[in-house]
């Protein structure tokens, strides 16, 4: 049989790119923050391994891709060629296996001294893909020598064709859903904390809830609109923000979260208060030029039951409303994005009742003086100032005392 002399090569071969599928697959698993069973068992041998340098590093995911999916495509191309010689013997075919499996060697070099002059280490499961891409070259090398004296078959079949297509669409595909089932299952990093930090944290929030409940009440009304939440809330938050202030999309944020994490125990009510001469008479120069425009925009979508879906949609495009005016072209596209009625929306726009919502919510923030945005009012009582980390903390530290209190 003319094959014979050419098992071990194959043999060499298929070892290599199984091999290196599999140990590819882990690292895009290890790579995207997720943990696997081999991955531990390899890396955390008598904890002296590089694994976690090389996923931090700037090799570990060139252009935001991970490099063990490229490797894994690599791996599977090399695959398919095996299949595709096994039934056709083809001079192409072996070339393409012999420079592709030189250009992983030395392309796998680099990473080596990369790990050990950069990182200061190897990476036990990358040196596994090395050892892969070794035997690889070896196979393909000793194919392409003792091939020289088998006769090539000059007509490849269409079974030939149709096995390296199918080896090399699985394995591509199994490279990509391992890579979206590796982010899928991504361990959140957990920060922990000492037990002198924890107290410290706990004793800032004590301090930062006195000074709460030292403040004074205010007597502000809370509005209909603008609001989400509990409808019988324990604690009541309302926001005084600007659409153009950076601070206020922050506060946003952390305060959307607070009450999606209480839903049966807090209400969050957002209050005008746009920094624009426009229609703010406390503003003595022009600074947030468009903010108005803005306030009224979002105030319009409470008509058709989408004012935090224009809420959203104006605060995502804050940067852009620093560069470029407001213009009614802009509010179309935000009501058509959030699935509003636009020709509602500008109408409502171009009205004077939504103006008057925003001048009575910038009324209301003159009466307790309000000195900047955001403006933060807990049950009637003005949040201190408290470092944006600390907000959630301060709230539930608030949120457990007021409902001691609730009936």
């Amino acid at each position: 049989m003319q094959n014979k002399p050419l098992a071990l090569p194959f043999a060499l071969l298929f070892v290599g790119a199984l091999l290196g599928l599999v140990f590819s697959g882990v690292l895009i698993y290890e790579h995207n923050g997720a943990k696997t069973e081999i991955g531990s068992a390899v890396c955390n041998v008598q904890n002296a391994d590089n694994c976690a340098k090389a996923k931090d590093s700037a090799m570990g995911k060139p252009f935001g891709i991970p490099l063990a999916l490229v490797g894994f495509f690599y791996y599977g191309v090399t695959a398919a060629l095996a299949v595709f010689l096994l039934i056709a013997f083809n001079d192409t075919a072996i070339r393409l296996t012999l420079w592709g499996a030189l250009a992983a060697i030395l392309f796998d070099f680099f990473l080596l001294l990369y790990s050990l002059v950069v990182l200061g280490g190897i990476c036990r499961l990358c040196a596994i893909t090395y050892a892969a891409s070794v035997l690889v070259a070896i196979g393909a090398y000793l194919i392409h020598r003792r091939g020289e004296k088998i006769m090539k078959v000059e007509t490849v079949s269409n079974a030939a064709k149709a096995a390296f297509a199918a080896v090399l669409i699985f394995t591509v595909g199994g490279g990509l859903f391992f890579n979206n089932r590796a982010i899928e299952s991504k361990v959140p990093e957990q920060t922990s904390l000492t037990r002198e930090q924890q107290q410290l944290i706990e004793q800032l929030n004590n301090e930062f809830y006195k000074q709460w409940l030292a403040g004074e009440k205010l007597g502000i009304d809370v509005p209909k609109s603008g609001g989400k939440g509990a409808v019988h809330p324990v604690l009541t938050i309302a926001e005084f923000a600007d659409p153009l202030c950076p601070h206020c999309k922050d506060m946003g944020i952390v305060l959307g979260d607070f009450v999606k994490k209480h839903a049966d125990k807090v209400r969050v009510v957002f209050r005008h208060y746009p920094l624009d001469i426009q229609c703010n008479d406390a503003m003595k120069r022009a600074f947030h030029v468009g903010a108005c425009d803005l306030a009224r925009t979002i105030e319009c979508g409470e008509a058709q039951g989408k004012f935090w879906q224009m809420h959203d949609a104006v605060f995502a495009q804050q940067e852009t409303f620093f560069r470029n005016p407001v213009t009614e072209k802009s509010i179309e596209a935000m009501a058509q994005a959030v699935g509003a009625n636009a020709t509602m929306l500008l109408q409502c726009f171009r009205g004077n009742a939504t103006m008057t919502k925003v001048k009575a919510d910038i009324a209301a923030g003159n009466r307790i003086k309000i000195q900047g945005t955001p403006t933060v009012i807990v049950n009637d009582r003005k949040l201190p100032s408290v470092p944006l980390e600390y907000i959630p903390g301060v709230l539930t530290k608030i949120l457990a005392e007021e409902s001691k209190r609730a009936p």
